[in-house]
């Protein structure tokens, strides 16, 4: 071994070794190790009362004069749930009838904010609070075995994965739309092109996407930097032949932006709903039957928003709001959780849904299913998570 080669191999154990005395600590994961987890994260805030709403619930109509129209006359009734999907989620809709996705209208995080930035966070450090050291899907992989395993569909590595002794993998996936995320990328490119006509069209670019987002309520830093969901179809066609490809990835992470809609909601989300549900049968279908049966998608945002449309027919910032999980080989074709109505004795702070599912437990039993994580590698993993047994058992 040259001078060079040991240099190289002690400064790599002086890095791993706090990670390698860590991972003492974690149990082999018990139970069958072959599902997959991907995590899919809409930066903004979705109006989950949009996506899949409460038919029977009386109020629903009085809260949301315009925005309940289209679901009340051509929504798409889930079996006996008393929900329907919006006629934009009509695939979605049929995912659920093959019983390949379930739905829980009152989902999310402890936070009470209502700050974009800081239930973010809170959802991927994992903890219960809004600093640390790791996020959940760090942990996660640590225990699955390390970088080996995970990668991050992301401009740059998210919260989520911060933590790992070596960095998961990173694939930013390029849609159809224009849209260049803020973050070094973008700021590399304008460098190269500054003082020339190129450099100039991609500032008028940029200028208008912000005020085009700034007409429609759009907070857009709230997306993070995450791509558009309108090019969502290709990336999931393309995310999912990459995990296809490598078997060994059985981790994943991608952020999807522009669900912020406080004003003008009805068109934008329309839009963005079909995209995604576009995209989650295009996931489903690049991955093949075999890869899809070992697979299982969390989908979440930072918190719903307000049961009360508002005077520019949008909604603002909420607290419990919508979680997916769809999968090839799940208990699905039902709600997960439960669902008090839309009275105002049943809302939190008489204005949003509660949170009724906690993230956390949620995704812990996602990972159980998965992997046959034991609850030691799972309060690892999800410190201080609640024990909400059976909510993804079948029935």
């Amino acid at each position: 071994m040259d001078r060079r080669e040991f240099i190289k191999l002690a400064l790599a154990g002086a890095a791993l070794g706090p990670y390698m005395r860590n991972a003492a600590a974690y149990e082999t994961p018990s139970g069958s190790a072959n599902g997959r987890l991907i995590v899919i994260f809409m930066r903004g805030a979705l109006d989950g009362l949009f996506a899949i709403s409460p038919v029977n619930d009386p109020a629903l109509q009085a809260l949301r004069p315009s925005l309940a129209t289209a679901v009340l006359e051509k929504g798409i009734r889930l079996g006996q749930t008393g929900f329907a999907a919006h006629p934009s989620c009509e695939k979605l809709a049929g995912l659920f009838t093959a019983g390949e996705l379930a739905f829980a209208p009152c989902a999310g995080t402890t936070d009470k904010s209502r700050s974009h930035f800081q239930a973010q966070d809170l959802f991927e450090l994992g903890t219960g609070a809004i600093r640390g050291e790791s996020g959940f899907m760090a942990r996660a992989a640590e225990v699955l075995g390390g970088s080996g395993t995970a990668i991050s569909f992301t401009q740059e590595i998210p919260l989520s994965f911060h933590g790992m002794a070596m960095p998961p993998e990173v694939a930013p996936l390029s849609g159809s739309g224009l849209k260049i995320p803020p973050g070094r990328l973008r700021d590399a490119i304008l460098r190269a092109h500054h003082g020339s006509r190129t450099g100039d069209d991609l500032d008028q670019a940029i200028a208008t996407e912000t005020e085009i987002e700034s007409s429609m309520g759009m907070e857009a830093a709230a997306a993070r930097g995450a791509a558009g969901v309108n090019g969502f179809p290709k990336t999931a066609g393309q995310m999912g032949r990459m995990l296809k490809a490598n078997p060994r990835l059985s981790l994943a992470f991608m952020d999807l932006g522009g669900f912020d809609t406080h004003v003008a909601e009805e068109n934008t989300l329309t839009n963005s709903l079909e995209n995604f549900s576009e995209g989650l049968v295009a996931l489903k279908e690049s991955l093949g039957p075999e890869e899809w049966r070992r697979t299982r998608v969390v989908v979440m945002s930072e918190f719903g928003r307000t049961a009360r449309e508002n005077g520019t027919h949008g909604t603002d910032h909420g607290h419990g709001g919508l979680a997916l999980l769809a999968g090839g080989n799940i208990s699905g074709a039902k709600m997960i959780g439960d669902f008090h109505g839309l009275a105002d004795n049943a809302l939190n702070d008489g204005r949003d849904l509660p949170v009724l599912v906690d993230w956390r437990d949620l995704l812990a039993q996602a990972m159980r299913a998965s992997y046959g994580f034991s609850d030691r590698n799972l309060d690892r993993v999800f410190p201080a998570r609640p024990r909400a047994s059976g909510l993804l058992a079948a029935g």
